[in-house]
């Protein structure tokens, strides 16, 4: 396969799973931002069908062999491309250049791990969805893309919710599921086969708060915009931290007041208590949930644009 050589840029998007095989934020995130710059004009390339098709994407296909439990090996049909024009986009649990690109686009959607930002290059670029840690001391850009499925998650209930819900997702500590038991929540861990977001929808429209211990989770948000107020429980030192051999900095971890932890992830702003004592917060801010996503929205797309500009000019484009 050969890839373009035009006026334009070649995008390699290092996605190879649709939402079928894997349904998290980072898998939608790669596929949702192929799609925006697709959308932009350039050629961009997938190693698997893409969740959002444009005219300007591309499969260039791939096939796994499972190595253990973790992890997957990938093999792709073999391509050819102008070296000056093409840029790789690796999320941060991609191990050195496998596309074996000039120009690489590391997208930090989440801490990175010690011995794999070892084998990133020196010359790549850094793009963090968020504020995200990692372990070396480059520069960072913005880059966030994502889709808040507001046609699917919205209010239909707003008079007779009660109760409580959760999700054992990342960050819960071993004795996560007593805390739950003690509060009588509902287990909405078969979310993924019971009906998706349409399940969500559902289920938090039935449901006062929903409890989690992600402090930068997508379930989050997607309970506010049904009106289901959310509570991150166990503020401070995540235990995922406490099992990591490795230190990130010497005051990543540290507890945070609500209100440093929601100017630290204004995505989180309104409809969400940081700890159990900031329920009065969400109670009184949930209405303003829906307002507030999109106007980030707004300051996302912003985010693509730079994105694209760079690399424009880094190439010599324009």
């Amino acid at each position: 396969m050969r890839l373009p050589d035009n006026e334009k840029l070649n995008f390699l998007v290092g996605v190879h799973v649709n939402f079928a095989k894997v349904l998290t934020g980072g898998v939608v995130a790669m596929h949702k931002l192929a799609y925006n710059i697709a959308e932009r004009g350039h050629n961009v390339f997938t190693f698997c069908e893409p969740e959002y098709p444009h005219e300007n994407i591309q499969v260039i296909p791939s096939y796994g062999t499972r190595k253990n439990e973790l992890e997957t090996e990938w093999n792709w049909e073999s391509f050819q491309y102008p070296l000056d024009k093409t840029i790789s986009i690796y999320p941060q649990i991609i191990r050195g250049n496998p596309y074996n690109t000039k120009h690489v686009a590391r997208w930090v959607l989440y801490h990175t791990e010690y011995p794999i930002e070892e084998m990133f290059g020196e010359n790549d670029v850094y793009f963090n969805y968020g504020n995200f840690k990692t372990f070396k001391n480059v520069p960072d850009k913005k880059l966030t893309v994502f889709n808040y499925y507001f046609d699917k998650l919205y209010v239909t209930n707003k008079e007779s919710r009660k109760g409580f819900c959760h999700l054992g997702h990342k960050n819960t500590p071993p004795n996560g599921e007593e805390t739950f038991k003690m509060f009588s929540s509902f287990d909405l861990g078969s979310w993924k086969t019971s009906g998706a977001f349409d399940y969500l929808r559902e289920q938090f429209n039935k449901y006062e708060y929903f409890l989690t211990y992600d402090q930068k989770s997508f379930f989050t948000l997607a309970a506010t915009l049904c009106g289901c107020k959310a509570i991150i429980l166990n503020p401070g030192p995540s235990y995922e931290l406490h099992q990591n051999a490795y230190s990130l900095s010497e005051d990543y971890g540290k507890s945070m007041t609500p209100t440093e932890y929601r100017l630290n992830n204004p995505i989180q702003m309104y409809g969400i208590a940081y700890g159990l004592d900031d329920i009065a917060w969400a109670n009184k801010t949930i209405d303003y949930a829906r307002d507030h996503l999109k106007e980030l929205e707004i300051i996302d797309n912003k985010t693509v644009d730079d994105f694209i500009s760079y690399w424009e000019k880094k190439t010599g484009l324009k």
